[in-house]
């Protein structure tokens, strides 16, 4: 504390030498001090910069501290959320500003803006005076124009200096027009309309003595609110209604359907799921794990229900949007208009909207992606991550944040519980289990439907019996005999487009994006060849750009040639595709979900999207196109992907009263992820992996970083590479590389890594404190590729 007021602790979304770097600025008296966690506006450099008020004391300076410019909002973030940034900073190594500013909505600093409030308005340019409010504050803008068109700032500045004029400086709302629908209200009176006029009879009617949106009363009355319109006004010649708008807050789901509560009574293993998630003492953890159809989601939303009941708040993730609009539909019928949405599908309104309706306490039951694990939510009692097992909740910038642990990390800080479940969990959850440092609860039966029969389709027998096609014999008899109208079909191959590569057969040069050196994915979506990794799309070439030979042949198989052979082999089934470029549209997924799920699609095909969350009774057969796809990918983790990708895709069928088959092609069914998943047998399948992973030094056996090196100069990329690894060579860390990644080049960078593996997370630490300026940190990395 010094006698001009306090030293205040402030983080910086800025580059320190250092992640967890704060600044220390003064902070003038007032009365009340502004809280931990709110916005200001400090000078940075020769600017203004956003910044967090943190909890505690900042560093005395040596010389003289700059005060701080403004507050510009009341705390945004919880105190569990600030200390959670503190943590993440650490931990992730990534600077504690950007992390704080990751945990909030998007743009913030564009919206922070000044006005002046006049002190003395004698002194303003003549005019000036008639432009303040009634609180004698008056626009920049404003300001600006009546300042001499030579040195402006100067001239502001002077103004200020003398008094005349106080800067004040508060957040702008977010630009978001505001959401209106039209409105309908009664008017008593004794006019009748015309008897030839049952439509205005029918509004009247429908009124009765309230106020109704069109939507409502179209709704009603089975017709369009656009076909009401003419009826209603002349309802307001006639003096019996008044025709007006209603401003209203969006809701992301306000556009689906309503359902009725689909809580069921619980099976007796559920139950004791539940009693084992309310035995959990504070910041305790369980592993839920349940096959496919063995009512998880009966368990989330019975045990939401008691945390809800308690006074607790509730967070649910899951890893991909296309999987929100189901659990959401669950919820709604359980908690109704308290549940919030978060995640990147939502238009800035809805987000803005979203977001103040949580900090504001109106919704307690928050459903999204990774970034809701940062809801601010007032009191957390139960995180529920669904489908822990997926990649996508590790992000992939910075902050590079793993869910799992935030989820660990925030319920602990706020004395709530975590529940992580999966069909197929991952194995480093699954350790901690084994470990002892979390609980398990298992789910063995289905609620719904049969366990289906799983098949396997050697694809080395298929060939060698000479059929070539991408359907084995015995995948192109079950697609023969589905029966349209009852029976569902679900067809994964994890790859987009319609060719995998496009290749020369007189050269053997293959076409590739000249920013990545990737081999192009031919679309036939408009015809293109598009580089999966940086977006670019080229026309497809009709001669060789090396030999201009013109025999060019696509080869591989993605969605929209399994679509294309689908319909060209079974065109009595009507198809539909589900992959990230199906999802380019607003609404995307649910569109396609909605098509399947009402029976107006036989056949789904999909990357893995398809393979997450689709429990619709009438889905018959599953099928693996191609297993083999994750298999071979040079990771270490490519057979837990493989293992899980295959146990995910045989819960999407039989979970109805007809039963439901699993067929697997692969080039590799000796091997024990295709094995043990044919089998569904997640211990099986652990027990051979993790002993190879103890052999082999991979994680849970060590903790992973991955240092990455871009550059524009190969040279220098490769230099910058030798001298990260040289500088994280600490003693009890192996550094491997540095060496190409596997995307060796993208939008016209080199890229290299170095990987270092440690046998704690102090070891781990210490060695990439010392990582150089410019190299991007991905702490516990969930990909080597």
């Amino acid at each position: 504390m010094t006698s001009h007021g306090h030293v205040a602790r402030v983080a910086v979304d800025a580059i320190a030498d250092r992640p967890e770097r704060t600044f220390s600025y003064l902070l003038p008296p007032s009365d009340p001090p502004p809280d931990p966690g709110s916005l200001l506006l400090v000078p940075y450099g020769r600017r203004l910069a956003l910044g967090y008020l943190l909890a505690g004391d900042g560093e005395p300076a040596e010389g003289e501290l700059r005060p701080i410019e403004a507050v510009v909002s009341a705390p945004m973030l919880t105190p569990d959320l600030l200390s959670l940034a503190e943590e993440i900073a650490a931990y992730f190594r990534a600077p504690i500003g950007t992390t704080l500013a990751a945990m909030l909505p998007p743009g913030l600093e564009s919206r922070v803006q000044r006005r002046w409030e006049v002190l003395r308005p004698a002194d303003l340019p003549p005019g000036l005076a008639g432009a303040m409010d009634a609180e004698s504050m008056i626009a920049d803008a404003t300001l600006l124009r009546s300042a001499p068109k030579g040195g402006r700032a100067a001239w502001l500045e002077r103004m200020r200096r003398s008094g005349a004029i106080r800067a004040a400086w508060e957040l702008r709302a977010a630009d978001v027009n505001a959401r209106r629908v039209r409105i309908l209200r009664p008017v008593p009176g004794d006019a009748e309309p015309p008897r030839r006029a049952p439509v205005q009879r029918a509004l009247l009617e429908a009124m009765g003595s309230e106020e109704r949106t069109m939507a409502e009363l179209a709704d009603e009355l089975e017709s369009e609110p656009a076909a009401l319109l003419a009826p209603a006004r002349r309802l307001v010649a006639l003096g019996r209604a008044e025709l007006d708008w209603r401003t209203v807050e969006r809701s992301p789901i306000a556009h689906r359907t309503v359902v009725a509560n689909l809580r069921h009574e619980l099976a007796d293993e559920q139950v004791m799921a539940l009693d084992a998630i309310a035995a959990l003492p504070a910041g305790g953890e369980l592993l839920l794990e349940g096959v496919a159809a063995s009512g998880k989601t009966d368990v989330y939303l019975a045990a939401a229900q008691e945390t809800l009941a308690t006074g607790g708040d509730v967070i649910v993730l899951v890893p991909e949007v296309s999987l929100v609009p189901q659990l959401a539909d669950r919820f709604r019928a359980l908690v109704g208009d308290q549940l919030a949405l978060l995640h990147s599908g939502l238009s800035a309104g809805e987000r803005h909207d979203e977001w103040w309706r949580i900090l504001r306490g109106e919704a307690r039951t928050v459903i999204g992606t990774r970034t809701a694990a940062f809801a601010p939510v007032g009191r957390l009692g139960l995180v529920i991550v669904d489908e822990e097992h997926d990649g996508g909740y590790k992000s992939d910038r910075t902050p590079r944040y793993d869910t799992r642990w935030v989820a660990r990390r925030r319920a602990a800080l706020a004395h709530g519980r975590v529940v992580l479940g999966s069909a197929t969990p991952d194995l480093v959850s699954l350790a901690r289990f084994r470990g002892g440092h979390a609980e398990r609860a298992r789910l063995v039966e289905r609620r719904v439907g049969e366990r289906p029969a799983i098949d396997v389709a050697d694809l080395r027998a298929e060939l060698a019996g000479g059929n070539r096609s991408i359907f084995s014999a015995v995948l192109t008899d079950a697609l023969g005999e589905l029966r349209r109208g009852s029976e569902q079909a679900v067809l994964i191959i994890n790859r987009r487009g319609a060719a995998t590569f496009i290749l020369c057969r007189d050269c053997g040069e293959s076409l590739r994006c000249p920013d990545c050196e990737l081999p192009f994915v031919y679309h036939l979506d408009g015809g293109t060849l598009r580089c999966h990794h940086c977006g670019r799309s080229s026309a497809p070439a009709e001669r060789c750009p090396s030999c201009s030979s013109p025999r060019i042949r696509y080869f591989g198989a993605g969605t929209q040639r399994v679509e294309a052979e689908l319909r060209t082999r079974f065109p009595e089934l009507r198809i539909g595709r589900l992959d990230s470029d199906a999802l380019s549209a607003r609404r995307g997924f649910e569109t396609i979900y909605d098509d399947f799920r009402d029976g107006r699609t036989d056949v789904l095909v999909g990357t893995q999207l398809a393979a997450k969350g689709l429990d619709l009774p009438s889905v018959t057969l599953a099928a693996v196109v191609a297993a083999d796809v994750t298999l071979n990918l040079p990771d270490y983790r490519a057979a837990e992907r493989t293992f899980q990708l295959l146990a995910q895709v045989a819960g999407r069928a039989g979970r109805g009263p007809m039963p439901g088959r699993v067929i697997v092609q692969s080039y590799a069914p000796g091997h024990y992820a295709v094995r043990t998943a044919a089998a569904l047998d997640v211990d099986a399948f652990a027990d051979e992996e993790l002993l190879r992973r103890r052999l082999l030094g991979y994680p849970p056996f060590s903790l992973l970083a991955r240092l990455l090196v871009a550059d524009a100069d190969r040279g220098r990329a490769e230099e910058r590479g030798r001298q990260a690894a040289a500088a994280v060579a600490v003693p009890g860390v192996e550094v491997l590389g540095p060496l190409p990644s596997y995307v060796a080049r993208r939008a016209g960078r080199h890229r290299m890594q170095v990987v270092i593996r440690a046998p704690d997370a102090a070891t781990r630490a210490a060695a990439l404190e010392r990582t150089p300026a410019g190299v991007a940190i991905d702490v516990d990395p969930e990909s080597l590729l």
